[in-house]
């Protein structure tokens, strides 16, 4: 048993290594951050719990490496955890935000455990404790193969998708489809993900071939070979700078010490590839019109994370909350972000993953990572060779290379966020450079066996942990049984997806997402019910279905009352009954009232706002909510088109052709300021002129239902029976059995 245990630990980091980047399954609503945590959770908990048992009860004793790092490590683990209790989303503190997944305390517990499984568990393969009864098998240069071999898999992976070779293998057998993308690869899901992936491993096989001997080193070539030409392919500056930045330090640092004097062409290497960076930088040559991830600017995620930090007391000691980056930036964005294309996206991550750290752990936890880091760097330096690599002597020669993979991965987190791959990248290689560091390491052993009433305590405590892990695994598999479920409830439709959507809230009630997904499905099927005749309606079943659609949303706010998309989905729903529940348009205002408090800067929150006002015939506070849109974004064409109908509202139609005339000549495909401009001139008597944008708008949308009626009513004011029949019937085809059309058809027929 006890050498079982011993092999759950080694080939539970060996798989590890080996499955995080390569690791994604098609079940789940999102593919791989989710799939990758779970992975990781499983694996390093399943080891941790091995590598306990072995010693409490078979070994009789608690033995565990001591290393100058570890109280630097846990100082940030607790720090998370306090950011964690005081979050303003507990729920995307605990598990991480949802669609991102790898920004949550679980996923960073478990690589801080990763990290204390391998400096107690890899040794440098020179070195072994003396007392060691059984020799660990598991050595740094095993692991780093695996993980060559793994990146080997991503690379080819990465080829044939950009490539298209996907699309042809389902020809012969059938693939998920996440697979048939041309930027499909496991790493990232993005191909930016991928490339800062590839940017450290050609740090990794630089050096490999740098630091590896003379042998045969044909792999490493290829492999460098063709990361770069993929790097090259998908042009991101973030993947270029990581490059430069870490091997300008590796060929200045070598200089400095001396490290290749006796071969020193042999950073011929690291310089082409400096050079190859430095005149990519700017040129970006290749373009290939790949897909591309929209990355948040770094001016805007400091700004938004030093805002976040500084907002009070609380945020700066601990910052927002661990994964709560969503908040941060819904309330700290510039309003410069507005005048973007980009203005719609709520960003969910930073693009540097310190100035997330900032912001969403404040300056302690900023604090306590750069003391990681910094000591790292600092003992990793005192112990490199002094000079060069002479026969005659035995220096580190495992640690100068994990020191540049380390470096690589600090540099990227400074360009770029962190996702699975990235981080559980980060803590293996520290924990590996620790291994590497060898003698500051001090191994602590506490003996039970004189002591058997201190055995029967330990070994009860590691009982209770083993029930905690196995009540954790249940929990676990039930929310990811809840994922799949979400994720094949979104290709069915009526009562089906209902039926799916409420299996999944009983597999999860927890989750905000899943709620507000059902909530929409029951506002859907209430909406169908109530477009029926009255004769075919069932009044009963839009009540109760209006009752739960609104029940499930205000839950989501409950659970996650810091979520702006959960007020905004809300809101909606009230919007959308208000004509079939008393009451909906006042719940309905304070919904977008408390999304605007969260989201100040969004003009969408306050025209939503604007239009229930109007409803409501606040015509006043409706025009200071349309006007407030505006300042946020001033050509925002809802603000601008709602502004205009209450004119129109007010009979001021002069005024308001004007507004849309305007709003046209700025953005002259907008079909929705068409379509309105249309309805004033035919109510301005302006037929010809309303006549002309309703046809511009079905040349744009052929199937636009509500312009071609408006022709058919426009024709038919103008007299022109024939044409206005030919209307009325598209939209006949368009909405069958529709009887005030076919009326409307008989009516001029005669």
């Amino acid at each position: 048993m006890q050498n079982i245990l011993n092999k759950i630990v080694k080939y539970n980091i060996y798989v590890l290594v080996f499955l995080v980047p390569v690791f994604f399954l098609p079940f789940s609503f999102e593919v791989f951050e989710f799939n990758k945590q779970y992975l990781l959770f499983f694996l390093t908990s399943l080891a941790f719990f091995a590598w306990l048992a072995k010693m409490v009860i078979y070994d009789k004793e608690v033995r565990f490496r001591r290393t100058p790092l570890d109280i630097f490590v846990l100082g940030f683990l607790f720090i998370a955890i306090l950011s964690a209790v005081f979050s303003v989303d507990k729920d995307s503190s605990v598990l991480g935000f949802y669609g991102r997944f790898s920004n949550g305390l679980m996923g960073l517990l478990s690589l801080g455990v990763l990290y204390f499984l391998v400096t107690n568990n890899v040794r440098s393969e020179e070195v072994r404790p003396a007392k060691e009864v059984e020799p660990q098998k598991i050595g740094i240069a095993k692991i780093l193969n695996l993980f060559f071999w793994s990146s080997g898999l991503v690379v080819l992976t990465g080829y044939f998708s950009i490539f298209g070779v996907w699309a042809k293998i389902n020809s012969l057998f059938s693939l998920p489809k996440v697979m048939l993308q041309n930027t499909f690869n496991p790493v990232a899901g993005s191909l930016e993900g991928m490339s800062v992936f590839l940017a450290v491993l050609v740090v990794f096989l630089v050096g490999r071939l740098l630091f590896n001997g003379q042998g045969k080193q044909i792999l490493n070539y290829l492999l460098l070979f063709a990361s770069l030409i993929l790097v090259l392919i998908i042009d991101f500056t973030a993947a270029w700078l990581i490059v430069l930045i870490t091997l300008l330090g590796l060929v200045g640092f070598s200089m400095w010490r001396r490290i290749f004097r006796e071969n020193v062409n042999r950073l011929l290497i690291p310089i082409f590839l400096i050079i190859i960076a430095a005149i990519l930088i700017p040129l970006q040559p290749i373009k290939m019109n790949l897909p591309q991830e929209q990355v948040l600017q770094q001016g805007t995620s400091w700004s938004v994370g030093l805002k976040s930090a500084t907002d009070n007391v609380k945020s700066v000691l601990l910052g927002s909350g661990i994964g709560t980056f969503h908040y941060d930036f819904a309330k700290e964005k510039p309003l410069s972000i507005n005048e973007t294309w980009l203005w719609q996206i709520r960003f969910d991550r930073a693009g540097s993953a310190l100035a997330e750290i900032l912001g969403t752990m404040g300056f302690l936890g900023m604090l306590s990572y750069l003391l990681l880091i910094g000591v790292s760097l600092l003992v990793s330096y005192l112990l490199l060779p002094a000079n060069s690599f002479k026969k005659s002597e035995t220096p580190n020669t495992k640690l100068l290379p994990l020191l540049l993979i380390f470096i690589a991965l600090l540099v990227g987190q400074f360009v770029y966020y962190q996702n699975s791959t990235l981080s559980f990248l980060f803590w293996l290689v520290l924990g590996l450079a620790v291994v590497s560091w060898q003698k500051p390491i001090k191994e602590k052993i506490i003996s039970f066996k004189d002591f058997p009433e201190l055995s029967l305590v330990f070994s009860t405590l590691t009982i209770v942990l083993g029930v905690i892990v196995l009540v954790l695994y249940f929990f676990t598999v039930k929310f990811y049984l809840a994922d799949v479920n979400y994720n094949k409830s979104l290709a069915l439709l009526g009562t089906e997806r209902v039926k799916i959507q409420e299996q999944t809230i009983k597999l999860n009630p927890y989750s905000p997402r899943y709620r507000v997904a059902l909530a929409r499905t029951y506002l859907y099927e209430a909406l169908a019910e109530a477009q029926k005749s009255q004769a075919e309606q069932d009044s009963v079943k839009v009540q109760n279905l209006v009752a739960k659609a609104i029940n499930e949303a205000r839950t989501a706010t409950t659970l996650q009352p810091n979520q702006v998309a959960n007020w905004e989905a809300l809101g909606v729903i009230y919007r959308e009954i208000r004509q079939l529940a008393t009451g909906a348009l006042e719940w309905g205002v304070k919904s977008f009232e408390g999304a605007i408090k969260l989201e100040p800067t969004n003009p969408v929150l306050y025209t939503e706002l604007g239009k229930l006002y109007a409803v409501s015939g606040d015509a006043e506070s409706a025009r200071q909510n349309f006007r407030s849109a505006l300042d946020k974004k001033p050509d925002y064409s809802d603000a601008l088109i709602q502004e205009a109908l209450l004119l129109e509202r007010e009979d001021v139609l002069d005024e308001a052709i004007q507004k849309i005339e305007g709003l046209i000549r700025l953005n002259p495909y907008n079909v929705e300021a068409m379509f309105q401009l249309g309805r004033l001139y035919f109510n301005n008597g302006q037929i010809d002129e309303a006549i002309t944008q309703f046809k511009n708008v079905t040349t744009l949308i052929p199937d636009h239902s509500n312009a071609h009626y408006s022709l058919g009513v426009a024709y038919s004011a103008k007299g022109q029976t024939s044409l206005a029949v030919e209307e009325f019937k598209k939209v006949l085809e368009l909405n069958p059995g529709n009887q005030d059309v076919i009326q409307k058809i008989r009516d001029l027929q005669k």
